[in-house]
């Protein structure tokens, strides 16, 4: 994240509106927009909600904070400059903390925008949008739903949660936990540290990491899928395309993925420090060690042309059948 542009100065437009704000007050403003230009938007503290509509037009309003310096609105070509600049402060802490009303803004764009979007400590909804959104929060969560082409979202502490979206989905949380559902298009990557990872999508390609937090795929016909996890189970659900690549690891958690019953694919499965396997899918059972905790099984299914490799430390691998 480059949280230093939160609050850079903007000298040069074509178009601009300004405010020097001393105190908290309402803003209701409106540009010309192009309907498929970029909205930049930046604050650092307090709530934004982002709505694509169907004018050509960008229009802001709520209230500004009661820290707010100046207020910057203007167009230049096809991009909306929204920035909200605040007096100096010693350190981040004192922004965003309480003390003082921060800002509450609802902000419409054309809904073939691309949005882009930074603050420090901040929640921010968005709907609606349609030519793509880069989302970028410190401290707060993400809430977005109704959004298509390629959208990046981030919070180093908060949650994000991602409803209805058709395209190319980045989503990465330090501290929080990530709930994406009905996501369709191209692709799904998804990472935590802290926090806990739930999709479900019809995407065919994904990868899905976490260090401390479990993961729970449903999918649907997948190509390519990656899941790992240093501390968390995983539990996947899905059928396998012709050639698909499916994989999963785990040092200290479980492993389960759900398996049409006529599944044709390669398994190759391993437990290295004495976990169980369980297999419900064939009559073909795993093998143990003669000297060790390892376990393993190696097994196909008719025509086998997906592959599938599982592997945990101190966890239990269970293949079943949906």
């Amino acid at each position: 994240m480059n949280i230093n542009n939160i609050i850079k100065l903007c000298f040069l437009s074509s178009m601009f509106i300004t405010a020097n704000v001393a105190a908290q007050q309402a803003v209701n403003q409106s540009l010309d927009a192009d309907p498929t230009g970029v909205v930049r938007i930046e604050h650092v503290a307090g709530e934004a909600n982002i709505i694509g509509w169907d004018s050509a037009q960008v229009k802001v309003e709520g209230e500004l904070g009661e820290d707010t310096e100046e207020f910057i609105f203007k167009r230049d070509g096809d991009s909306i400059d929204i920035i909200v600049e605040v007096k100096s402060k010693s350190g981040w802490g004192g922004w965003g903390n309480g003390d003082v009303a921060d800002d509450n803004l609802t902000i419409y764009v054309p809904k073939a925008s691309l949005v882009r979007y930074e603050s420090v400590n901040a929640r921010v909804s968005i709907s609606d949008v349609l030519g793509g959104a880069d989302l970028e929060v410190v401290n707060g969560g993400i809430v977005a739903k109704n959004l298509a082409g390629k959208v990046t979202l981030e919070s180093v502490n908060g949650n994000i949660t991602l409803n209805n979206m058709n395209g190319e989905l980045e989503v990465e949380s330090v501290n929080g936990s990530i709930d994406i559902e009905a996501v369709s298009g191209s692709e799904i990557q998804a990472s935590a540290v802290n926090g806990n990872i739930s999709i479900v999508s019809s995407v065919n390609e994904l990868q899905a990491e976490t260090v401390n937090g479990d993961i729970e795929l449903t999918l649907q016909e997948v190509k390519s899928i990656a899941t790992e996890t240093v501390n968390g189970s995983i539990e996947m659900a899905m059928r396998l395309a012709p050639s698909a690549e499916v994989t999963a690891s785990s040092v200290g958690g479980n492993i389960t993925l759900r398996l049409p019953a006529d599944v044709s694919a390669k398994f190759e499965i391993e437990s290295f420090a004495g976990g169980s396997i369980r297999n419900s899918l064939t009559d073909d059972k795993p093998q143990k060690a003669e000297y060790g905790p390892r376990r393993w099984l190696d097994m196909s299914t008719a025509n086998p042309s997906a592959s599938v490799e599982i592997d945990t430390v101190n966890g239990s691998i269970r293949l079943l059948k949906q």
